[in-house]
């Protein structure tokens, strides 16, 4: 009757052990310079070119750039210097992002400011 106890319990207990294995076992193999480079390619990618190159021309190559020397690295198995240049490079498409939306919401100031100017002139005329 022990016996028969104990039997379950070691299913359950080495289940719950091989699950903890499997959900361990990619973590094992990541590799961070890698998946900072993916989610940095991805973050530029996002990024309308056009919109790019128009209000942040600077920030925008030197994101592309930087992204580019991340790649390199990450060729040459340099992880610390891949991760440093996608980390720069992220930081950039953040600035041209940003400088985007500053953008829009300057052009959205002009267009209230001459709806305002043209409601003056309709109210004084």
């Amino acid at each position: 009757m022990e016996r028969l106890r104990r039997f379950p319990m070691s299913k359950i207990f080495a289940a719950t052990l091989l699950g903890l294995a499997l959900l361990a076992a990619p973590a094992a193999f990541a590799d961070p310079a890698r998946d900072e480079l993916i989610r940095t390619e991805a973050q530029i990618a996002a990024l309308n070119t056009a919109d790019a190159s128009t209000a942040a021309p600077a920030n925008f190559k030197e994101a592309q750039l930087r992204l580019s020397e991340a790649r390199a690295a990450e060729d040459k198995n340099k992880d610390k210097e891949s991760i440093w240049r996608s980390t720069e490079a992220s930081l950039q498409a953040e600035i041209v992002q940003e400088k985007i939306k500053l953008r829009s919401l300057q052009r959205t100031v002009s267009e209230i400011e001459i709806g305002i100017a043209t409601l003056r002139r309709e109210l004084n005329s």
